[in-house]
């Protein structure tokens, strides 16, 4: 039988929080992305270079109001040339849905809002050792522009790493009952719940 390792990453050149924390992010949503022509609408519509996503799961972040800290921003992850995944706030979901449905005569492209799936946001200082202990990850990459995020599937879980405001977060998109058994799992191991906003 043959391993083929899943890989993942983290940023090289920022800080981790030392206290270990976990939060639902209630106001995520994960928006998939396909079609002919979705590389031609990210260049030329959402104005995104491409370039540096030259393989499956990839990231950056992108803005639709100029702010990668508002909730415009999101975070776009690379599955092949005609498939991607947004992860970003409700807020910037309207914004982006209304813009893909106003360029669909103009372009081959689709999405599909998934709403079957939640977020559960994740830091600190142990969290990267957990999720590739957790999901059995291979941590070969590093992630060098705070503006670039990755992304791994591992079993039901799609699991980013990415840059907010110069700290290293995780994001954990699944299906409510998946997440919830990893959120139990988490805080066995030392990983608080917060209740404040992710920024």
């Amino acid at each position: 039988m043959t391993f083929t390792p899943i890989m993942f990453a983290r940023h090289s050149q920022i800080d981790a929080p030392q206290s270990n924390t976990l939060q639902a992010d209630n106001n995520s949503v994960a928006i998939d992305f396909s079609g002919t022509e979705a590389i031609p609408f990210l260049t030329t519509i959402l104005g995104l270079d491409l370039n540096k996503l030259t393989a499956s799961g990839l990231g950056l972040k992108g803005t639709l109001d100029g702010d990668l800290n508002s909730t415009y921003s999101y975070a776009l992850y690379y599955f092949s040339a005609t498939a991607f995944r947004f992860v970003l706030h409700s807020d910037g979901a309207a914004q982006l849905q209304a813009l893909i449905s106003e360029q669909q005569l103009r372009y081959d492209i689709e999405f599909v809002v998934r709403s079957d799936l939640a977020t559960l946001t994740l830091s600190g200082e142990h969290a990267f050792d957990v999720l590739v202990d957790a999901f059995k990850l291979t941590p070969g990459l590093r992630l060098s522009d705070a503006t670039s995020c990755y992304g791994a599937q591992s079993g039901e879980v799609f699991i980013t790493a990415i840059d907010k405001q110069s700290t290293q977060y995780f994001q954990l998109v699944a299906k409510l009952p998946e997440l919830e058994k990893w959120q139990t799992y988490l805080q066995q191991r030392g990983f608080a719940m917060s209740l404040a906003e992710v920024a």
